[in-house]
């Protein structure tokens, strides 16, 4: 598209979205491989944590890296809520601890922000935490955006934990009920996470040029 033909298109600083059809990862699994492997974040942290694990509340509810499994996962592979385990893929390995928790079957979880930095300086492991060296080196041709998501990975028990897995217990990332041998404290961090379904749609003026008298701005002030 020109400049001219998407300046026709009146954005107004909007993003227009685009559909794609769909295209399978580029790596399934297989059976030296046989589980699906993703990345992501989790609430109480940002990034690599340069800034949230400087904060004392955020770093307790998450503060350092776990990995997860399904519940039907773990059995089979031996596994308990807070075992130390070697999740490997073609390109590398992480050693972390488990949480047993809501993940589907035939998917790992491993949060990225954990790696070389720590606040108080005092990582000894850092090189088997980072979640995104076990991702293919493949991005988006046309965003660049690195495809951090998909993989395949298999899972082995290193050995037994010493306690549950540091993975906040206030988020998604909970373990599974009546699945640990070890007491997993509820979180540290603050209250648990909610969310709820609003009556009506809220309206935000998103250029100052639409704005008239007695609109509320994005506060909800008028």
């Amino acid at each position: 598209m020109t400049e001219s033909a998407h300046r026709a298109m009146a954005p107004a600083g909007r993003a227009f979205l685009k559909g794609a059809p769909y295209t399978p990862p580029h790596e399934e699994p297989s059976e030296e491989y046989p589980l699906r492997y993703t990345t992501g974040r989790t609430v109480y942290q940002f990034h690599t944590r340069t800034k949230t694990g400087r904060s004392r509340s955020l770093n307790d509810a998450a503060p350092d890296a776990w990995v997860e499994l399904a519940v039907a996962d773990a059995e089979r592979l031996g596994i308990t809520e807070g075992d130390w385990v070697r999740v490997e893929s073609p390109r590398g390995a992480i050693e972390v601890r488990a949480r047993v928790g809501q993940v589907m079957e035939g998917a790992v979880f491993a949060p990225f922000h954990y790696g070389h930095f720590d606040p108080d300086g005092g990582t000894t492991d850092a090189g088997h935490r980072q979640a995104n060296a076990l991702t293919k080196t493949v991005w988006d041709p046309v965003s660049k955006q690195p495809y951090f998501k998909t993989a395949a990975c298999r899972v082995t028990k290193v050995r037994d934990g010493e306690g549950p897995a540091p993975a906040p217990t206030t988020t998604v990332s909970a373990p599974a009920s009546g699945r640990s041998s070890h007491p997993t404290p509820d979180t540290a961090g603050g209250a648990p996470t909610s969310s709820r379904v609003l009556d009506k749609t809220p309206h935000y003026n998103l250029d100052a040029s639409q704005t008239t008298v007695g609109d509320p701005d994005v506060t909800g002030r008028p």
